[in-house]
């Protein structure tokens, strides 16, 4: 019997050794293995992710490919992942190959092989301001009647994060626009045309006449927003990138919609030194006059705010400008951010302490930590403000950071520059209650 149990004893643990393997196996390829990987044609790239896997091709005629320095046929390519291995792809294209474990089919990679990228690291601060799709919704509220009721026009009709595009056929772009529709209102229903959760709707509301004889609907509403933030880079087309994330409202949380906006010149004044649990801030002024725009906003999403800069301002340098370092050239160990909080834009060192290579970090792709001691002593770290500016590894743009760690404000999150590039690609690219 106790042989019995011991064997019984003997095959649970392997079962579970079997599972907590497999899991990890599991987990190590999700954040170690992105499903996208970007080459650069003709260049030697070296592979070094030191798991226990291999790689195979699924059938596509790779012409022109070497495999650790030979000439390799497409249909004998097979990586070991378990130690690094150099690939060379002569040939742009899209080509799939898939992810084995003893044999064992993992996963399916797919290998854009593309031109060679460069970009103009920046790090320069800038003052932001973008209008919104219509009026946003912040929120709904009561009014008092002109018989001195209080109700809720807009309850249960409008939703925090709405965007009110339209009253019947009339446009709405601002806040004078809805207002100026309510004054002359005469009773009834009005009909909105309303942007929610990325649906345009139509619904109805009744707006009341209120004690001073104007009609309202009873709703928080904001039309702009602006702020500071960093330049990222620009590309030889004149094209920005900023933030390394989207611009979300102050009273909602949620990414605002935009219909445009417009970069300006900014100073910075002074450095509110971050603080544990209290983020730090740069703290400047925005110079709105027309002759100080930098260029128009055209996107605002989840990994960036993305425009083209004005023919008057080319801040592109041939000579200085980086090629892109794709997510599988980052590594752990020493890089540098480029930003101003001295009036200067400068090269700071950092530390790449974790990496998320399997592309669910959502602009939290990469932990980096502030190790240069100048800027320890002049900001404490990361503080807001900092947002987009450029990270620089192997003579290379790697990426920006994002996020500050509130209960550490030496360390943040970065995102993969190729993350933003993709999202570019993607897009083509006061408040008031009435």
């Amino acid at each position: 019997m106790n042989r019995k149990k011991y064997r019984r004893w003997l095959i649970v643990v392997f079962i579970i050794y079997i599972c907590a393997f497999l899991y990890y196996l599991s987990y190590t390829i999700h954040t170690s293995i992105p499903d996208v990987w970007k080459l650069t044609v003709g260049e030697e790239e070296t592979l070094n992710f030191n798991l226990p896997l291999t790689m195979q091709a699924n059938g596509e005629s790779l012409t022109v490919a070497s495999i650790n320095g030979e000439k390799v046929p497409s249909d004998q390519i097979n990586l070991n992942l378990n130690k690094p291995v150099s690939v060379n792809i002569e040939e742009k294209g899209t080509y799939h190959f898939s992810l084995r474990w003893m044999g064992f089919h993992l996963k399916d990679v797919e290998v854009d092989v593309v031109d060679e990228m460069k970009l103009m690291p920046l790090g320069m601060p800038v003052g932001i301001y973008i209008r919104t799709k219509g009026v946003m919704v912040l929120g709904t509220g009561t009014v008092t009647t002109y018989d001195g009721d209080r109700v809720e026009p807009a309850e249960d009709v409008l939703q925090s994060g709405d965007y009110i595009l339209a009253v019947g056929n009339e446009p709405i772009q601002s806040i004078d626009d809805l207002t100026d529709i309510l004054e002359q209102w005469n009773g009834g229903d009005m009909l909105l045309k309303i942007l929610r959760n990325d649906e345009t709707v139509e619904v109805r509301v009744t707006p009341v006449r209120t004690e001073d004889s104007k009609y309202k609907i009873g709703v928080w509403i904001r039309q702009d927003a602006q702020g500071i933030g960093t330049l990222s880079y620009v590309d030889s087309k004149n094209n920005f990138a900023a933030l390394g994330h989207s611009i979300t409202d102050v009273d909602t949380s949620q990414r605002i919609d935009i219909s445009g906006g417009r970069l300006y010149q900014s100073n910075i004044l002074s450095i509110v030194k971050g603080q544990n649990g209290v983020p730090g801030e740069m703290v400047g002024n925005i110079d709105y006059r027309h002759g100080q725009i930098l260029g128009k906003i055209e996107s605002n999403n989840d990994n960036g705010i993305f425009g083209t800069l004005s023919d008057d301002v080319w801040l592109y340098d041939e000579s200085q400008a980086l090629p892109v370092g794709f997510r599988h050239e980052v590594e752990k160990g020493p890089a540098t951010v480029r930003c101003c909080v001295d009036g200067e834009v400068r090269d700071y060192d950092v530390a790449i302490e974790s990496l998320e290579l399997g592309g669910s970090g959502k602009n939290r792709d990469m932990v980096i930590k502030i190790t240069d001691e100048e800027l320890l002593n002049t900001t404490n770290g990361i503080v807001q403000g900092m947002s987009g500016s450029p990270i620089i590894q192997n003579n290379k743009i790697i990426g920006a950071v994002t996020h500050v760690f509130v209960n550490d404000s030496t360390k943040g999150y970065g995102i993969f520059i190729e993350n933003m590039l993709e999202e570019r690609d993607n897009e083509k690219i006061g408040n008031s209650h009435i």
